[in-house]
């Protein structure tokens, strides 16, 4: 192959790895804002890899509520309300909620979102928030949540919701959508330099025999963005993992707010431990 095509090619890859990271920014959130009883502060959290938004990434978490730690992590371009309704029940039943809006979501800085920076935020959450007693993630939410886990996210029971389940099938797919037949391998190449971990590595089948903590998965058979498929197998390795297939939810707005999702939920949360707390020396690290 030539230089120039050889140029082309790599030029091609750069600019769809790129656009796989960008996120198109949501609404401000009002409904969150206007609730009573929360709190939030800003972190400095590195970026893994050579990310174009900078090295340092400047974080919104916000924290609602009192009582044991959960955390509550939204999906690609949501918001910290779509998590409301669960949000809303762990508030009641005693506990301060943590949501952080990733990069390039919310209050916090940046363009793009990576899993591996996701989970760099979730890391940071836990160093002046953890542990966790309850960690919930929503689509890729969930890869985020479970990739912190395997970096050393402190947690004792864990909700995937609508969750996918390899990066680089993902990813592949999205190349192949557009017209990039051919190109999928430099471009996960470039991901790799990007983010800081090739796409495979992020395979949550590989992931979930290595995990101790009890999980419920929970999907909707019609979910048209995320297939259920993937997340049952992974269910299906994962010990102590329960499996919940519901019907004609969706993805988003109805399968988060869904009162047989809600109930799954806090029952699966019920008959957890109850001796996290938020403590004097996690509010003092956290500036609360």
């Amino acid at each position: 192959m030539r230089q120039k095509e050889v140029s082309d090619a790599e030029n091609r890859a750069a600019g769809f790895a790129d656009k796989l990271l960008r996120v198109k920014r949501p609404p401000i959130d009002q409904q969150f804002q206007e609730l009573s009883n929360t709190e939030s502060l800003a972190l400095q959290v590195e970026a893994p890899g050579d990310w174009p938004d900078g090295r340092q990434i400047e974080v919104r978490v916000h924290r609602w509520g009192s009582g044991r730690n959960a955390l509550l992590v939204h999906g690609w371009q949501g918001r910290r309300s779509d998590l409301m309704g669960i949000g809303q029940k762990l508030v009641e039943t005693g506990y301060a909620v943590w949501l952080p809006d990733l990069p390039g979501h919310g209050d916090s800085a940046g363009e793009r979102l990576s899993i591996p920076l996701a989970a760099a935020v979730l890391q940071a959450v836990d160093r002046i928030a953890g542990p966790f007693a309850l960690v919930v993630g929503h689509s890729i939410g969930g890869a985020c949540v479970v990739q912190a886990l395997e970096q050393g996210l402190s947690a004792e029971r864990i909700v995937l919701l609508a969750t996918p389940t390899h990066y680089g099938h993902w990813a592949r797919f999205m190349a192949r959508k557009a017209g990039f037949e051919g190109d999928e391998d430099a471009i996960l190449l470039r991901l790799e330099r990007l983010i800081g971990l090739h796409p495979d590595r992020i395979d949550m089948r590989r992931q979930a025999a290595k995990m101790s903590q009890p999980a419920l998965f929970i999907h909707s058979s019609d979910d048209m963005v995320v297939p259920y498929k993937g997340a049952e197998a992974v269910a299906s390795i994962w010990p102590s993992a329960e499996w919940l297939l519901v019907d004609g939810l969706g993805h988003h707005g109805e399968f988060l707010s869904d009162k047989v999702v809600l109930e799954r939920v806090s029952a699966f949360v019920g008959s957890a431990p109850t001796h996290l707390e938020t403590s004097p020396a996690t509010a003092q690290r956290a500036n609360l």
